[in-house]
This record gives C-alpha cells, structure tokens and sequence, in this order.
C-alpha cells in the first residue's frame, strides 16, 4: 500500500457505507487506523452475520453444553467495558456485549448492533440505521438511547476508553444525535475515517454498549462485575476470583448462515486459575476445554499432548520492566537506563519463556508490520559495562527494591531479580493476589513490575493512555512518566491520516522513548489460547476469545 492509499479523502462516502465494508476498504481503513499490519496474519473469515452472513464456525461439532474455560488469572475484577484496563477481563466481556459494528476474522467491516450506515460530510459524520427488536439481558429493550448514554457516559466520567472519541464533537452540541429510537449519528470535529475501526466491538474500544436502565437500576458497583449486555451470552453468577458463570442469551440477535440461532453453546463457565502448571494440567486432563491464555513457558507441554491444540495468533503487544519514578532510586534517566543497560534482554526471553517470545528495545511491535523497525535506536541495548557506570553516576548502585508481581507471574520476576541482584542490586520479589497487584499498581504502590500493553493492534492504543502526562490523557501511566514531547508526539501521530508521516512521527516517538527509558523495554510475546479437540469453531482473532461460534463435539 502507498501512502496515498491512506489518505482518507480519496475514499468516497458509498466506500465506507453499510452494511458491511469490503475487504480492500477495510484494509486501507485498518492502515489509515494503523492496524494493517494484522492483514497478512489472519486467515479467513470467522465471523458471523446476524442476517445471514455469518460462517457458522462450527464444523460438524455437535450443539449445546457448556464450555469448561480457564482463565490465566487470579480473578476477573471489572466486566464494564469503558472500564477494563486488562485485556483478560475484555476477553471475557466480548462475549457479554456488542458494538455498533464489529471485525470479521477477515477484517471485513460488518453491522453489529447497527445494520446499516452512510458515511457524510466527507467522512466527519457517521448515521447508523440500528437493528429494531434487539434486547438487553434483562428485557429491556436497545435503542439510540443507550448508545447516547454509553458515549456519554465514557466521556464524562473520563474512563480510559474515553481516548478513542477525542476527536468526537462535545455529546451536547452534536456530538451524539438521536433521531428516533433507531437512528443515531455521530458527528466529529473533522474527517476521521478509521473512527469504524475504533467503534468495532473489542478491547478499549468506545462504543461497546452498556443499558442505560440496567446500570441505573443496578448501580455502577453492581454493573461492574454483573453487566447486562446484549451479547450471545449474559452473566448468571459471578464470584469475583472463584467462577463466573454465562448463560446463552435466548434472545441473542445474530443467527448462522443458515439461519440457526446462535450461540450453539447451552453457556460458558469461566475458572480464574493463576498457576500457570494448573492450568496446563487442567486442560491436558480435560478438567477444562479452553484456556485463554498459553503461558510461554509452558507451550512445549501443551503443544505435546494428545488432544490438545495450541491456537496461535500474533503478539499485538509490548512488555517492559515499569520503574516507579515516584521512587527516589527510579527518578533520574540515568539510572533508568543504567538498568535497562544491565538487562540481557534475549538471556531474560530465554529464562523466563524459554525463548518463546521475541526480544525487543522498544514498544512498537512486529505484528504492526507497517510500522515495525528490525533496528532500532541502541540506546537500551544490553551493555553491563556501560549500565554500571551510569548506575554508579546515579548514585543508586547496590540498591534495594522490589519487584511487584500476581499470582502465576513470579517466573518472570524470578529471571529479572537473578540479572539485577547479579549486578549488584539487592532485589526481593512481592507477590500478590491479582486484584491486588492491580490496585496497587494503578496507585503507583510499588517498586518496579514487569508491564506493558496487550491486545493493542495500533501503536496509538498501545502508547496514548500510557505515556500522555498523568493528568492530560495518561489514564495509564502508572510509571508517573512525564515527557512534554513525548505528550505532544502522541498527539501529532493520532491526527495524522497519511501513513508514510504518521510512520515518521511514531518513528520519532519511539526513539523519545526508549531514550528516555520509561520502561526498560524487553519483548512482543505471542497470543496464544489452547483447546481440547471436542472444541469446534474457536476463531481466532488477536488476543479476542469469542465464542458464539464455538459447538463441542462429543
């Protein structure tokens, strides 16, 4: 693709119009949006279409039962889309909401909730045409109200999903127009052509709709571990760190493409197990059908036992070792680097995954093909010589601290504290439960914590919310990272619509960064979830698990 293949304004508004998008559309889309890079590693189509275009996914697996699920994690603590800030959590509540529009395996544009739309104004104005007939779980009924009240809502209590509207003209002055129960049109300040990508139902995304009637008969701390969604499956009972269970929704829209219901599962019940061994016995002995998430370090085990698979899809992530510069010892660049200096960042892979992920200096990763850089700036590369001049020169040589971690993860901290202490430092490892290490770390309650950003396919979704400055735009910046530059690149990139110059400034972003050294930067990790073989019709898109597809066999 050329540069001008991304310009938005040569797209024409019957292009970008429902109700569906086509293929090489919705690439262009994708790379204007920054997420091409995911094209060339997703197969077919794997979604389904509530009008009968849906691939029914299922094979020749048989309908009902209840899929056993493990989930790699201590606890599932927040189901209410705009809120979820980890990507585990999101995974489940795919399958509890829906979208205005959604992605095909393909990455074909498809309606969700919306079953058609026209694109207006040169790309700044979007007027869905909603699905009449559609029920929350509760009964109540879908209507352009509630997709008012989830913009609404995720903008004024300035939840992190609140990013992906920023360009959205103020709610009360057009922003949001309701006409009729099932019309609404969104207006934003200037052309946006990928805001269809960023209104898809998936991870961070900003128009996953919530039921207005439901939260405020609920209220805001119920609906937050028990949402009422109009996705294929609604919550049943939730005991936060022990099981979730979900039920098929009845009344669940979508259909097969020969017209059966949807979803072919009687439910799905969802275990938190946060031991990495645990969970790979489970599913060898087939305790459980489904694990969400492969612990590196333990593929070999899964990808050798009989009836098993290893369902592997492209690591849209980065991860890195997160220093708390609220700590004196942390507060200096010079430090900062001496450390990411001491690090051996492939001898770190090799220890803690046994190699099964792919080394890295800086957060932009490789499945973002269009943006990823095989050399990178060497400033953090592995150089103990260097590092402990600069440790020393910041006066924090032989240093005590710790290294915060949840339940299931102590493998990694392990292999970080043994290069550390090797050079010098005096590391202890606190582990925690999962809800707790979450709570502290959004409260900057730590030390050091190996961190990053998952299931982000665009650069700016992995790096807006975590490097803006803490209190204009860095929901998640919970390193207390403060760059004026940094904040001002950020912003440039998200305007930028022409991929060659947006590739240019995330360039120079980069750069910023690893020079910087808000995280010492360490590696991509691949997505990899696993399943018995009585599983039928899992597809699998980037760090997704939706399941109203997916029948058990036997």
């Amino acid at each position: 693709m050329t540069s001008s293949d991304s310009d938005t304004s040569r797209f024409a508004p019957e292009d970008l119009s429902g109700p569906t998008i086509d293929r090489r559309t919705t690439l262009k889309l994708l790379g204007a949006a920054g997420m091409a890079g995911l094209a060339g590693c997703l197969g077919g189509d794997g979604g389904s279409g509530g009008d009968g275009n849906g691939s029914g996914g299922g094979g020749s697996g048989g309908t009902g039962g209840r899929l056993r699920a493990g989930w790699f994690t201590g606890s599932i603590d927040v189901l209410d889309p705009p809120y979820i800030s980890v990507g585990q959590y999101f995974q489940v509540a795919a399958n509890v909401f829906s979208g205005l529009v959604t992605l095909k395996k393909d990455l074909t544009i498809r309606g969700d909730l919306a079953r058609d739309w026209t694109v207006e104004n040169g790309g700044a104005t979007i007027r869905f045409d909603l699905r009449k007939g559609v029920t929350f779980h509760d009964g109540s009924e879908f209507t352009a109200a509630d997709v008012k009240y989830t913009i609404e809502r995720t903008i004024s209590e300035e939840a992190p999903a609140a990013s992906k509207l920023s360009t959205l003209k103020p709610v009360d002055e057009d922003g949001v127009v309701v006409d009729g129960d099932y019309a609404v049109t969104l207006n934003f300040e200037e052309p946006m052509a990928p805001a269809l990508v960023y209104l898809t139902r998936g991870p961070g995304r900003a128009a996953t709709i919530v039921s207005k009637t439901a939260i405020e008969e609920m209220g805001a701390e119920a609906y937050r571990t028990e949402p009422v969604g109009t996705g294929p499956f609604q919550v049943r009972e939730h005991q936060v760190g022990s099981k979730l269970v979900l039920d098929a929704f009845d009344d669940y829209f979508e259909t097969d493409e020969d017209g059966n219901a949807l979803p072919y599962l009687d439910g799905i019940d969802v275990k938190p197990i946060p031991e990495a061994a645990t969970l790979v016995n489970a599913l060898r002995s087939g305790e459980i059908d489904f694990a969400n998430l492969v612990p590196l370090q333990n593929l070999d085990q899964v990808e050798g036992a009989s009836g098993v698979t290893a369902s592997v899809s492209p690591g849209v992530n980065w991860y890195g070792f997160a220093m708390n510069e609220t700590k004196e010892v942390f507060s200096s660049r010079k430090g900062r680097l001496g450390i990411a200096k001491l690090i051996d960042n492939e001898q770190f892979v090799e220890t803690a995954y046994f190699g099964n992920a792919l080394p890295d200096t800086g957060p932009i990763n490789k499945a973002t093909e269009w943006a990823w850089r095989d050399e990178k700036p060497s400033i953090q590369d592995h150089d103990p010589d260097a590092g402990k001049q600069l440790v020393e020169e910041a006066g924090i040589a032989g240093a005590s601290f710790s290294i915060l971690t949840a339940q299931g993860d102590t493998r990694a901290a392990k292999a970080m504290r043994q290069q550390l202490n090797a050079a010098g430092f005096d590391v202890e490892i606190e582990q925690v439960t999962s809800s707790t290490y979450w709570e502290r770390y959004e409260k900057l309650d730590y030390d050091t914590t190996i961190s990053g950003s998952v299931g982000d396919p665009d650069p700016d979704q992995s790096l807006y919310n975590f490097y803006r400055l803490p209190d204009d735009g860095g929901v998640w910046n919970w390193v207390n990272f403060e760059d004026e530059r940094v904040h001002e690149l950020l912003a440039e990139q998200r305007r930028e619509l022409d991929r060659k110059k947006r590739t240019e400034i995330l360039h120079e972003l980069e750069d910023r960064l690893i020079e910087q050294v808000p995280h010492a930067y360490l590696m991509h990790q691949n997505d990899i979830a696993a399943h018995t073989d009585r599983v039928k019709g899992f597809s699998h898109i980037p760090f997704m698990r939706n399941f109203h597809t997916v029948r058990l066999d036997g």
